[in-house]
This record gives structure tokens, sequence and C-alpha cells, in this order.
């Protein structure tokens, strides 16, 4: 398995409202974000399209912190 998963806050332009990118080896592989009233994870493929094999509890760790860090901008999300 590969290094730690990193967390970025972004606002990325074609998205309103603002995201939290998952990491690991400096590539994107997924984005936590508020949809109405809840969150959503969109997935991405890798680079050259070999699969990811992420740690279960650092992969978990990570949406749980992703979930933290957005609620605390948009306040009218329950967690």
């Amino acid at each position: 398995m590969s290094s730690a998963i990193e967390l970025l806050l972004a606002s990325p332009p074609e998205r309103d409202f603002l995201t939290c990118e998952l990491l690991q080896d400096d590539e994107v592989f997924a984005e936590v974000r508020i949809e109405g009233a809840g969150f959503a994870v969109e997935l991405r493929p890798r680079h050259g399209g070999a699969s990811w094999d992420l740690n279960y509890d650092d992969l978990l760790k990570a949406l749980t912190e992703a979930k933290g860090h957005l609620s605390a901008v948009d306040t009218s999300v329950i967690i």
C-alpha cells in the first residue's frame, strides 16, 4: 500500500460549494462534497488506469475528517 491519505479543501470552479479532495501520492482519488442535506463522494480513476489500493482504516479516517471539515463550513448539515 502507498502513503497516507491527504486532505485538501478546495473550491473548484465547476462546483457551487467547497469540496474536500482526498489525495494519495499527490493524486486526487476522491472528492467529498455537500449536496442537499447530505454528503456525496465522487471517486476518480487513477491516472494510467491502475486500481487504487487504499488502507481501509486510513480511508475511513479521511472520509470522517472530510465530513468534519465541510460540516464546520456549512452548518446546515448535521453530522
